[in-house]
């Protein structure tokens, strides 16, 4: 299996939309009304100018399954936001997040010069978690109460990634990569 991320374009704005709404994306987001087309083509339209974002879909066999980004790119190049999204659940537990975290913490720590990745992930999302964990992120504390679902206030764990930590971490991930058959390099 080959992955690989390939930049958000015009033609990918249906995909995402219908990939966020999706009940099992939705419900681990902060937001997780139905986005309408209006309120999605706003924010799609920014999110392609802006400087300080960088959205790419996760591509497996030449199929988009999900997207992963970098946000709140900093001018300084130190830190940025990070988060991703599977939308096929068929790709979960495949090495496929795995391996599209790899790419993108290359972007974020080679080409881009970041420091820290930092992300959050809610609280019961113990799966992502234990994703991101998995490639090396490390907690670094809880927000309580952070998100609103209905009359439940959700908290939030807050992790973050070193330039230092992946560096040892992605010899190791490429080799359980290798062992589950999932290529990066095309």
């Amino acid at each position: 299996m080959i992955v690989a991320i390939e930049r958000i374009s015009h033609s990918d704005k249906a995909s995402l939309r219908q990939w966020r709404n999706d009940p099992a994306v939705s419900k681990w987001m902060y937001t997780n009304h139905e986005i309408g087309e209006a309120e999605h083509h706003a924010w799609f339209d920014n999110m392609l100018i802006d400087a300080s974002k960088v959205y790419w879909k996760i591509v497996v066999d030449g199929i988009a399954v999900g997207a992963i980004f970098l946000t709140s790119i900093s001018d300084q190049g130190s830190t940025c936001e990070w988060g991703m999204y599977l939308a096929d659940v068929d790709m979960r537990g495949k090495g496929v997040a795995q391996a599209a975290c790899a790419l993108s913490f290359r972007h974020a720590f080679t080409d881009l010069g970041m420091k820290v990745v930092k992300c959050e992930a809610v609280a019961q999302n113990e799966d992502a978690i234990g994703l991101y964990e998995s490639v090396g992120y490390v907690r670094t504390g809880v927000q309580a109460p952070a998100v609103k679902r209905g009359d439940e206030m959700l908290s939030v764990v807050t992790l973050e990634l070193t330039r230092d930590s992946w560096n040892v971490r992605e010899p190791q991930l490429l080799q359980k990569l290798h062992e589950k058959e999932v290529n990066i390099n095309g």
